[in-house]
């Protein structure tokens, strides 16, 4: 499998915490001793947070990929889809299915993040015939109600700020979720938050995962089903 480039994730709090690291380092030969120690925890930092770009969100986009059952034929969601690392993944379980992608693509959240980005990777990872992505804002999504089979969101929703705005973009991923849609949300906060609203909309929430370690700050991530219709699901 051939691995696209996925960005560094927050690179400007990396930056800072390296930068300072590096700083405070260079201060402790000529000031307080206590430089040194809080420089090397700001340099570990910030070299965590730049392992989980490179190395640990590829673990756990395999572990969502397998944790979550897709079909040839499926219709999928990438929710905020960044330069398209679940996307991709997701297509290249897909035969005559189609997999979608939407974003406002903040380069403030990962390095070099845009549609042209998300093709570039669907060119190397050998899916751009089953992907489609477009701008759009998550709490109004872009697609008719019951559209989709799958649906996911990789540390996206906790950049809404609001339980109340939050949750619009929650009720917009239930809308447009077919009856049986898998769900799956990795985030670094608000998971309980999400977990109640999609059990009081129609879904039954399956995990919440314990903290994954593989990113700083470390991660939860919810898995979901969409209850069919008549078997006790609730609608707002």
């Amino acid at each position: 499998m051939k691995k696209g480039n996925y960005g560094i994730d927050a690179p400007l709090a990396v930056f800072v915490l390296l930068a300072a690291g590096v700083l405070l380092m260079l201060a402790a030969g000529v000031r307080a001793h206590t430089f040194s120690w809080v420089g090397l925890l700001l340099l570990a930092v910030g070299f965590y947070m730049l392992y989980g770009s490179k190395c640990g969100k590829y673990k756990l986009r395999e572990k969502i990929l397998q944790r979550t059952i897709v079909r040839e034929s499926d219709t999928v969601l990438d929710v905020g889809c960044g330069r398209g690392l679940l996307l991709n993944g997701l297509a290249q379980k897909l035969k005559t299915g189609k997999a979608y992608g939407v974003d406002l693509w903040s380069g403030k959240d990962q390095s070099g993040n845009g549609a042209k980005a998300v093709q570039a990777n669907a060119q190397l990872e050998g899916t751009a015939d089953r992907i489609a992505v477009q701008s759009g804002d998550m709490r109004s999504l872009p697609f008719a109600d019951e559209t989709f089979n799958v649906i996911v969101s990789s540390l996206a929703i906790h950049n809404i700020h609001g339980a109340a705005e939050r949750e619009k973009a929650l009720l917009e991923m239930a809308r447009v979720a077919k009856s049986g849609c898998r769900l799956a949300i990795l985030d670094l906060a608000h998971i309980q938050e999400y977990a109640q609203v999609l059990s009081e909309n129609g879904f039954l929430v399956e995990e919440v995962s314990g903290l994954q370690a593989q990113m700083f700050p470390p991660v939860r991530i919810l898995y979901a089903r969409r209850q069919r219709i008549g078997a006790g699901a609730s609608k707002k």
